[in-house]
């Protein structure tokens, strides 16, 4: 493409008799209009993904004081999306589909080991397992569950992985000697508790905040679990020389009004840097939840 034509296009002039030392005008003209081109042009919509711990609409409700922090923080659009169930989120984060993502700790080793994704940081909270069981129709001991169901939220979730470990650990193993019941959320393991359908369900401290009081007030832990790492937030490869600074943005938005509101509504307790021995320590759980991705038992 000749200058006078990129001129054209760029600048939206129209072609003109020729005047005498016109190219070296139409140049730097043309260097002006690029400049301001480029400073027009409006930053990519940075797209944020959210693991399905919750209902969609519960999840995205809770995280708009964030995506509001974020936006005005860097100064583009910031969308926050989610997926039906742990297995296609992954999937999704494999894909690219986002430039910022949420996830379960060993689903986090699972991508940076695969695919280069760069971890920023986790909540503060301490996260397990809670195997809880109704209050009036309390299981005593382990044993009890064998011939009935054990409600999960999703069989790929760190917390569920813990349990059924720690099950199997007292000589019950799942789809031999209980079956495993996925729900949609933790509020509907703890409805199926309450209810009397399973004896026994899998939820977490953050999980255990998000039930309704009147589901709350019929359920009780039976067993809490050792601490396992957190959720975790990654940054896409092609992110990376924004690293540093989203890691900065997420830990400061406790300070910030709309973090005062999103930790007032669950148990995270602000975040902190995610370190490489926290990391290291997920390699097992993140070969075990590779295999079962991959239909492997």
């Amino acid at each position: 493409m000749s200058l006078e034509s990129l001129f054209g296009r760029v600048c939206g002039f129209r072609r003109h008799a020729a005047k005498p030392g016109g190219e070296m005008k139409k140049f730097f003209v043309l260097l002006m209009c690029l400049a301001g081109a480029a400073q027009a042009a409006p930053e990519p919509t940075l797209r944020v993904g959210v693991l399905p711990t919750l209902s969609v609409k519960t999840l995205l409700t809770s995280y708009e004081p964030l995506r509001v922090y974020l936006e005005r923080s860097l100064q583009r659009r910031v969308e926050f999306v989610t997926a039906p169930d742990f297995a296609r989120f992954h999937q999704d984060t494999l894909a690219g589909d986002f430039d910022l993502a949420l996830t379960a700790a060993h689903l986090a080793r699972l991508a940076q080991l695969e695919a280069g994704f760069v971890p920023v940081a986790t909540y503060q909270a301490v996260n397990r397992a809670l195997l809880i069981t109704s209050k009036r129709q309390p299981v005593r001991k382990v044993e009890e569950l064998r011939g009935a169901s054990l409600a999960i939220f999703d069989p790929l979730a760190l917390t569920v992985l813990q349990a059924q470990r720690w099950i199997e650990d007292r000589g019950l193993r799942a789809g031999r000697d209980y079956r495993a019941v996925v729900f949609p959320s933790h509020n509907s393991v703890g409805f199926s508790v309450q209810r009397g359908s399973s004896p026994m369900g899998v939820t977490s401290p953050a999980g255990l905040k998000q039930l309704p009081p009147d589901t709350m007030a019929d359920i009780q832990v039976f067993a809490e679990l050792p601490p396992v790492p957190a959720l975790t937030w990654i940054v896409h490869p092609r992110r990376k020389g924004e690293a540093e600074r989203l890691q900065t943005l997420l830990l400061r938005f406790g300070e910030t009004a709309e973090g005062v509101q999103f930790y007032s509504g669950n148990a995270y307790r602000g975040m902190r840097p995610v370190t490489a021995e926290e990391m290291r320590s997920l390699d097992r759980a993140a070969r075990e939840v590779g295999r079962l991705m991959q239909g492997e038992p």
